[in-house]
């Protein structure tokens, strides 16, 4: 029997699941676009990976019954996905009984259609696997194959590698041993999830699907991370579906579409992929590039996008919704369902009700909640209307993750240009004025930035799950923009010159934060940074308030730049945090820079290029620092660095008993224990990082993001690894770096105060290894 072709939505992120509600919204609303799959794998449902073992409680069961019930509804296939990986026992029958328990309890709910997720796990075996099974491989592959027969082989049951995209074969694409087993292994009738090239995928190409069609022995089905932000959640992508050419379906059992955290802004990236599989499904003579165009499915979702910015009730309020015969597409309206009497007001669950919580009598997924009653009119936000052209403004400026939309890159540019602009090179150029040219152009940029202010004050209309999703991110526009704008004020004044900043760029979007608001911001050099105008910015509303992070990388200006003492900045948040991670400012009253000296100066002395910064409107709150080659940089500074260093500071006199936290820090000085870094960490790990933040910007998601920021570039300058030290007690950092896939290295002596963690960078495919599939532009 001939499979139809999949295509639908997966809500496979992390971060906090969409509720009970909202996807209960998303079948009819997906039905109506042309799509008919949801699968439900949440990574932050603790039932779903970590405690998969769990069975649901009768309450959880009872929510999950009514939204497979719901999904049918709609003709919407639900898949539920299961993620054992993490710790499984493969060759454990008792562990086996679990896994089948789990699954047979909600195929008893109403679901038959299933899914096992073995991605972003170690690719090693328990030791008490590795006597039955070769490889990860064949134990994976048989646990799934025992699962689809005894799911009496359901028509649809898929299968998500470890080796999930090319980038993470080891040691390459193509001298895998995993896959060829995985294919090899798995039962046909299972289909296998393929994110691309790389998680994240640019492009995807025929030539790469064909290649890993021919490995794995079937077409695969596409797990698209393509508008997906939970890597990064400054950044939202309204952009549409691109980079994949129509002529892939044949060669695919589907693409299901792994999208934004936030539900209600995922609109255009679900409703452009629905216009993609559908002219691409329908159109079988000499498939093209020209079938379809992203942006023309851009401009058609969004005209079906902007009724929603109207509309006064919460998220899970179905409006009609006209999908116009364009590209092929017939059209069809959205009927609104009938109005329930004496719908109790409840709070939503974050995702399915955990065991031993308190029990909540929860109304059917499409029950409504009403709105909170109203007073007056007045209550009500003053609003001018969404236009298409708005949407558009918008959608350019939280485009995709490896570009921005064209009126964006035109800021861009023109915000580069006035603050690059080089006098010297221009004729006729009058000392006391400003060029003409450079006049006229800032006040186009700044008419432009009045335009998008406008833009923002109409998202804060009546639909506000709409305004809540997009806030965050338009706040950081915002603060970019106003910086920039005071920075031009500033050259128009004379208070500074036009300087030349060389910041190196990084092809991954991960590797700085914010998208748009950030490019903005690292094109201003760094005195921009600590400007009166936005150091006293005005609070013309509450949103202005809110506190914006940029994370940006250190610039040697920065040691000698008197308006940005960053330096200075680094040595005290180093002091803040040197009381085993609390203010150790009174241990050093007489030397309050010596701390920054040991444990900050080397860094930005010898490997300035691998510090970076984290800001906020307060100023410098957060640091990270790395170095490549750990026994090189001991070398310089013992040679170069310490030498200085004693003649800062003096040596303590040979009675201990006398001495203070300075005195043995200045004794470290001059007389430094050699630091031999054995083979364990020299060969796998050579390169280290150290970090640090300050109190209140903790518990926000920074410091993963300043750690991704110099991980990349270790990575990107050829690094096999990197380490680092934390206090064995400091249960914090370690389950914080063990989140960020550190793992504890066995030293040969294990110090007693110190605990080494170790991450190895993938393997890079080498040239040579690809020539299938050279015609991707983003194979390595």
């Amino acid at each position: 029997m001939v499979k139809s072709f999949i295509c639908g939505v997966v809500e496979g992120f992390y971060g906090k699941p969409w509720t009970m509600k909202q996807r209960a919204d998303l079948f009819p609303r997906v039905a109506n676009f042309g799509m008919d799959t949801y699968m439900y794998a949440p990574k932050d449902d603790f039932k779903h990976r970590s405690a998969w073992r769990i069975p649901y409680s009768p309450n959880e069961s009872e929510q999950l019954r009514r939204l497979i019930e719901e999904s049918k509804l709609h003709n919407i296939r639900f898949i539920y996905a299961l993620s054992p990986g993490l710790d499984m026992i493969f060759s454990s029958e008792k562990e086996m009984k679990l896994l089948m328990d789990k699954l047979d309890q909600v195929r008893g709910l109403g679901c038959d259609s299933f899914a096992l997720l073995f991605d972003d796990i170690e690719p090693q075996l328990h030791p008490a696997d590795e006597v039955r099974f070769q490889t990860p491989a064949h134990a994976q592959a048989y646990v799934t194959n025992e699962v689809y027969h005894h799911m009496r082989a359901p028509s649809t049951f898929l299968f998500c590698p470890t080796e999930y995209c090319e980038a993470y074969c080891q040691p390459s694409f193509y001298q895998s041993s995993y896959l060829p087993i995985i294919g090899a292994e798995l039962n046909l009738g299972i289909d296998i999830l393929w994110t691309g090239p790389r998680v994240i995928s640019k492009h995807i190409s025929c030539a790469s699907i064909r290649a890993v069609n021919k490995v794995l022995k079937r077409k695969v089905i596409i797990w698209d991370n393509l508008h997906a932000n939970d890597y990064d959640q400054r950044r939202m992508f309204l952009g549409p579906y691109s980079g994949r050419s129509p002529a892939l379906v044949p060669l695919l059992s589907g693409v299901l579409t792994n999208p934004n955290c936030e539900y209600e802004i995922n609109f255009i990236p679900l409703r452009t992929l629905a216009i993609w599989s559908k002219l691409s499904i329908e159109t079988t003579d000499a498939l093209s590039e020209d079938i379809y165009d992203p942006s023309k499915a851009l401009n058609s979702a969004i005209i079906d996008w902007l009724p929603q910015f109207s509309i006064s009730e919460n998220c899970t309020t179905e409006i009609p919704l006209i999908i116009r015969r364009e590209n092929n597409l017939e059209s069809m309206e959205i009927e609104q369902p009938p109005e329930k009497e004496d719908s109790p007001p409840t709070e939503e669950m974050m995702s399915i009700e955990s065991e031993g919580e308190a029990k909540k009598v929860l109304p059917s997924p499409t029950d409504e909640v009403p709105p909170l009653p109203l007073d007056s009119d007045t209550l009500l936000p003053k609003h001018e209307g969404m236009s298409i052209e708005d949407l558009s403004l918008l959608c350019d400026m939280f485009y995709l993750p490896y570009q921005h939309g064209a009126r964006a890159v035109e800021l861009l540019q023109e915000l580069s240009w006035l603050v690059n602009f080089n006098p010297d090179s221009k004729q006729d150029v009058d000392e006391s004025t400003l060029p003409a040219e450079w006049t006229r152009k800032a006040e186009q940029f700044r008419l432009k930035c009045g335009m998008i202010d406008s833009l923002f004050s109409k998202i804060d209309g009546p639909n506000r799950s709409l305004h809540y999703e997009i806030h965050p991110y338009v706040t950081e526009v915002q603060s970019a923009l106003y910086r920039a704008k005071a920075y031009i004020s500033r050259i128009e004044r004379k208070e500074c010159s036009f300087p030349t900043l060389d910041i190196p760029r990084d092809p991954e979007p991960w590797v700085f934060q914010g998208g748009f608001g950030a490019e903005l911001t690292r094109i201003l050099p760094a005195e921009a940074y600590k400007t009166d105008e936005v150091s006293r910015r005005p609070v013309e509303n509450p949103s202005a308030a809110t506190c914006v992070y940029f994370v940006r990388p250190y610039c040697v200006a920065d040691q000698t730049l008197k308006q940005v003492p960053v330096q200075e900045d680094l040595y005290k948040i180093c002091l803040l945090n040197s009381d085993n991670g609390q203010d150790g400012s009174h241990l050093f009253p007489d030397h309050p820079d010596i701390i920054g000296d040991r444990g900050v100066g080397p860094y930005l002395e010898f490997a300035p290029e691998l510090a970076y910064v984290l800001t906020d409107d307060a100023g410098v709150c957060g640091y990270v620092l790395g170095v490549v080659d750990t026994q090189s940089f001991y070398e310089d500074v013992y040679t170069k660095w310490l030498p200085r260093m004693c003649e800062k500071y003096s040596a303590p006199g040979p009675d201990k008993s006398t001495w203070n936290s300075t005195a043995e820090v200045a004794n470290g000085f001059h007389n430094p224990p050699k630091v031999i870094i054995p083979d364990c960490l020299s060969g796998p790990y050579p390169s280290h990082i150290k970090f640090n933040l300050l109190p209140r910007a903790q518990g926000k998601g920074m410091g993963e993001s300043l750690i991704t920021c110099v991980l990349e570039s270790l990575k990107n300058k050829g690094s096999k690894g990197v380490h680092l030290d934390i206090s064995p007690d400091d249960i914090r950092y370690l389950n914080f770096y063990t989140s960020l896939g550190f793992k504890e290295i066995t030293m040969p002596t294990q110090p007693l105060n110190q605990v080494f963690l170790g991450k190895i960078f993938p393997g890079e495919v080498k040239d040579g290894q690809n020539s299938e599939i050279s015609d991707d532009p983003e194979f390595p």
